[in-house]
């Protein structure tokens, strides 16, 4: 019976992520950024560092891309290829983070504002029940986009640097462990978070601004400090 009844609203909280408009447009925006920023990257900047001697932007990647010692010994169309791929694929870490905050942020707060708690508090379900249910609910989209979009992302990078370069730029076992391990923990944080600020929240706008304010600062900064030291060898070969 109670198995039956967490399944059933379950079901709801995702029906409503469906329908929410706030937080839906991010599910489809977010990956669409994140493969489109490294492929038109690839795509169109100049790879021989001699051609942009007047763009300094260009220059201080070259530059960049020659100091780092793992990058030595490939040719310098490949450094800037492999940086680029690598730096961008952080951004998939940050990704779970966001959308599960942000959809953790509406859980609370809209049944508060549409005045539908007390009877979900009225069913069999237990207060552990209930913050599981939505727990999964802002989590389970977040990781399984996630996922979802670290395939395309690895699909794009090798068509582009394969008509670019002619080489096929392959995911690392690196890259892989850090999107199947660390998506699901960084979004799992970030949606306890958002869903610790729903329930403080009076209405859904105070709710997201509270995760917002609190999620991706401190995303931002683990991503950053554990996200790319365990993505540091993830240059795809």
């Amino acid at each position: 019976m109670l198995d039956s009844v967490l399944s059933v609203f379950l079901k709801k909280e995702l029906r409503e992520l469906r329908g929410n408009t706030q937080v839906l447009p991010g599910y489809f925006l977010l990956p669409l950024v994140v493969i489109a920023i490294p492929t038109v990257m690839l795509a169109i900047l100049p790879l021989d560092p001699t051609a942009v001697a007047t763009d300094p932007d260009i220059v201080a990647l070259f530059r960049l891309a020659q100091r780092d010692p793992s990058l030595a010994g490939f040719p310098n169309n490949q450094r800037l290829s492999r940086i680029i791929v690598r730096e961008a694929a952080t951004f998939l870490l940050l990704m779970p983070i966001i959308l599960g905050a942000m959809s953790a942020a509406f859980t609370i707060a809209a049944e508060k504002q549409q005045r539908t708690l007390e009877p979900i508090l009225a069913t069999p379900l237990s207060d552990r029940d209930l913050l599981t249910a939505k727990l999964l609910a802002a989590l389970v989209p977040a990781v399984v986009v996630t996922w979802a979009t670290a395939v395309v992302y690895c699909l794009a990078v090798a068509i582009v640097t394969f008509a670019r370069i002619g080489e096929v730029f392959w995911p690392s076992l690196e890259l892989l462990q850090g999107v199947i391990v660390l998506a699901p923990l960084g979004g799992g944080a970030a949606a306890l978070v958002g869903m610790r600020a729903s329930i403080r929240a009076v209405d859904v706008q105070g709710a997201v601004q509270t995760a917002g304010l609190w999620v991706v600062p401190l995303g931002m900064a683990l991503v950053g400090l554990l996200g790319r030291p365990a993505m540091r060898s993830a240059l795809l070969g």
